[in-house]
């Protein structure tokens, strides 16, 4: 199951969880153009047959579903809402790779702005020396288009900037007394 989700998460970040209700509902109605067999197995290529079938019609339902969508009012979260959601969807996980705190970007911002983040220099050098290891060892375990998909992303430095923030934020909620 932590292969699915790590699969949705990476490979299909912006669509929402209705859109991936509906794309299944619509491939179980014959309305998509991929098969629903899935023999037992609901594996990542399962989901991405389905999703790669719902893409093509994707705007046309988000259309349809924009009106709905508009009149729903997103709840308001103040900052500790947010850094507290974080906090305990890491704490409690399995805590097997930092790459899955969530808003990391919004939760790094709020703390700094806070002042509850503080870092000496060579804290940072250290956290910077973890993540280039971690994504060594990603990448020695991925072959062919993957390894070079993920190459790629090494080389953008918003994407190193954030994987630095999600392991500061997990360095800070591991040592917060409870």
């Amino acid at each position: 199951m932590i292969v699915i989700e790590d699969f949705i998460r990476t490979s299909y970040p912006l669509y929402t969880i209705e859109e991936f209700r509906i794309a299944f509902k619509m491939a179980v109605q014959g309305k998509l153009d991929c098969s629903t067999e899935h023999y037992e197995k609901f594996s990542p290529k399962f989901i991405g047959q389905v999703m790669l079938a719902y893409t093509k019609k994707a705007v046309e339902v988000r259309k349809m579903i924009k009106p709905v969508l508009s009149e729903i009012e997103a709840p308001k979260l103040s900052d500790e809402d947010i850094v507290s959601f974080t906090q305990k969807e890491w704490l409690e996980s399995a805590k097997n790779d930092f790459n899955k705190v969530f808003n990391a970007d919004r939760v790094f911002a709020i703390l700094l702005r806070q002042g509850k983040l503080k870092f000496e220099p060579s804290e940072m050098l250290n956290i910077i020396q973890l993540v280039r290891e971690d994504n060594l060892l990603k990448l020695n375990k991925l072959y062919g288009q993957d390894a070079k998909e993920f190459s790629k992303k090494l080389k953008d430095d918003n994407f190193i900037d954030t994987q630095c923030k999600k392991l500061a934020l997990v360095k800070y909620f591991e040592n917060i007394p409870n």
